[in-house]
C-alpha cells in the first residue's frame, strides 16, 4: 500500500491544477489512516470504516470511493475532503496495479523481491521498516514540511466526516505527529532495498493521471445518480423490527437489575437507561426483517430507482456497525444502492443529497422531510397524520408509483 508520503506527493501533483490550500490538502490525504492512532474506547476505530470498504465485494481491496464521493460531494471544494477522496482512490489503484509489481511467490510462499533480486517474506519489514527509508526520500524530493499537530493551530479547518475520528489525527499521539517525528528527512537519507526512487516517482505520476480520469468518471456517475428518483429508507423499525428487541431486552435488564424501577418512564440522561444501552446495544442492532422488504426493494431497484438505507445510529457506540449490517442484510437478501450511517441530521442529509422520497416510521422525521421538499411515506399507521402511510411493505412500490403520478415526479 502507498505510504503517507506517497499520498502527499500525489495530492501535491494534483494541486498544480486545483490550487487548494496545500497544508489542509495534505492533512486530508493522510487522515484515513489515523484510525491506527485512535485510543481504545474513544470512538470510531475501524480501518474498513475510514476507507469506505465495500463488504459486498468478496475478493481483494474494496475501497468504495464512489460511496464517499456521493455522500460528501457537496464538500469536495474543501481541501481536506478532496485530499481524503484522493487517498481512497490511490489506495485502490496501488493495491490493484502497483503493489503486484513487487510481489512474488516462491515455493508457495508470498513475499516480495528486493532490488538485488533476492526474496523476502517478512511482511512487516516490507510494509513498514524499509518503506520508512523511501518515505524520507519522497519527503525531501517533494518538499513535504512538518505538520502542526493540534487542531486549533489550523485556520479554516473543517471536517464532518462521520466515518473518521479526529482523535487519531491530532495531538502528540496522532498521525500528524508520527509523520513529523518518524518520517521526516534528516541529513542521512537511506536507500530503500525494495524501491527505486525513480520508479516510485514514475508511479506517482502514473497514479496522478489515473486519479484525474477517475474524478471525471465520478462526476458522470453523480449526474446519472441525480437524474434518478432517489428514495431514502430508514432502517430501525422500518426495515427491521427493532422496537420488539428493545422490549425483550428491557425485560431481561429489569430481571437482572432488580433495583431498577420498572414503572418509571426513563429518558435520555438517566443512568439506568445509559446502562441498559451499554449492555444491550449490540444485541438490539439486528432485529428481524419486516415481511415484504426484500421483494419491494428488489422491485424498486429493478425500476431504476436509487434506493439508499439511512440510520442515525452513532458509529462510535458500536463495534464495526456498518460491516455487520452489510453482512446481515446480505444474509437476509436485502438489496440497496448505498447505506449511510451516523450523520448528525437526517433532515439536512435528505436536503443536501436531493432525495425525493423518504420511508420512515418516525413521525418527527416525516414532518422534517416535508419541510425540505421530500415526499414522505410513514411506515406505520397514525390517525393524526394525513399523508402517505402504510404498515405493509408489499404496498410500498404501488404507493411510490402513486406519488410519482400525483406529484409529477419523473426520472430527472
Amino acid at each position: 500500500m502507498p505510504s503517507a508520503r506517497i499520498h502527499e506527493a500525489i495530492v501535491k501533483e494534483l494541486n498544480a491544477d486545483k490550487k487548494y490550500d496545500d497544508l489542509l490538502l495534505r492533512i486530508g490525504t493522510v487522515s484515513p489512516d489515523c484510525w491506527r492512532n485512535v485510543e481504545p474506547e474513544s470512538g470510531v476505530k475501524d480501518k474498513y470504516l475510514t476507507h469506505f470498504w465495500d463488504f459486498r465485494v468478496k475478493d481483494g481491496q474494496a475501497n468504495d470511493y464512489q460511496e464517499f464521493y456521493l455522500k460528501y460531494y457537496n464538500k469536495l471544494d474543501k481541501p481536506f475532503y478532496f485530499g481524503y477522496l484522493v487517498h481512497l482512490i490511490v489506495d485502490q489503484y496501488w493495491k490493484t496495479n502497483i503493489d503486484p509489481k513487487y510481489e512474488i511467490t516462491e515455493n508457495g510462499v508470498k513475499g516480495f523481491k528486493l532490488k538485488n533480486g533476492s526474496f523476502h517474506d517478512n511482511e512487516n519489514w516490507w510494509g513498514y521498516f524499509d518503506s520508512l527509508k523511501m518515505q524520507k526520500q519522497i519527503a525531501k524530493l517533494y518538499k513535504l514540511d512538518a505538520f502542526p499537530i493540534n487542531r486549533e493551530d489550523l485556520s479554516n479547518f473543517e471536517c464532518n466526516i462521520d466515518e473518521l475520528n479526529l482523535n487519531g489525527l491530532f495531538g502528540s499521539n496522532g498521525t500528524l505527529n508520527y509523520i513529523n517525528t518518524d518520517i521526516m528527512p534528516g541529513e542521512l537519507i537511506e536507500e530503500s532495498e525494495i524501491y527505486d526512487i525513480n520508479q516510485i516517482v514514475s508511479q506517482i505520476r502514473e497514479t496522478v493521471e489515473f486519479v484525474k480520469e477517475e474524478l471525471k468518471r465520478l462526476e458522470t456517475i453523480k449526474v446519472e445518480n441525480d437524474n434518478k428518483i432517489k428514495i431514502a429508507v430508514d432502517i430501525d423499525d422500518t426495515l427491521l423490527c427493532t422496537k420488539e428487541l428493545e422490549e425483550f431486552y428491557w425485560q431481561e435488564f429489569l430481571k437482572n437489575n432488580p433495583d431498577v424501577n420498572p414503572n418509571k418512564q426513563y429518558v435520555w440522561g438517566d443512568p439506568e437507561l445509559a446502562l441498559f444501552w451499554k449492555l444491550y446495544r449490540e444485541k438490539m442492532a439486528f432485529g428481524k426483517v419486516k415481511p415484504g422488504v426484500q421483494n419491494s426493494l428488489q422491485l424498486l431497484l429493478e425500476n431504476n430507482f436509487q434506493v439508499d438505507l439511512l440510520s442515525a445510529r452513532p458509529l462510535d457506540k458500536y463495534a464495526s456497525l456498518k460491516k455487520k449490517l452489510v453482512e446481515y442484510f446480505e444474509l437476509n437478501g436485502i438489496q440497496y444502492n448505498y447505506m449511510n450511517l451516523g450523520f448528525h441530521s437526517k433532515k439536512e442529509f435528505l436536503e443536501e443529497h436531493k432525495y425525493d422520497i423518504l420511508i420512515d416510521n418516525d413521525l418527527r422525521y416525516i414532518k422534517e422531510a416535508e419541510l425540505v421538499g421530500v415526499i414522505p411515506i410513514l411506515f406505520g399507521k397514525d390517525g393524526s397524520y394525513a399523508g402517505y402511510q402504510t404498515d405493509n411493505w408489499d404496498e410500498i412500490p404501488s404507493l411510490i408509483n402513486e406519488i410519482i403520478n400525483k406529484q409529477n415526479l419523473k426520472q430527472k
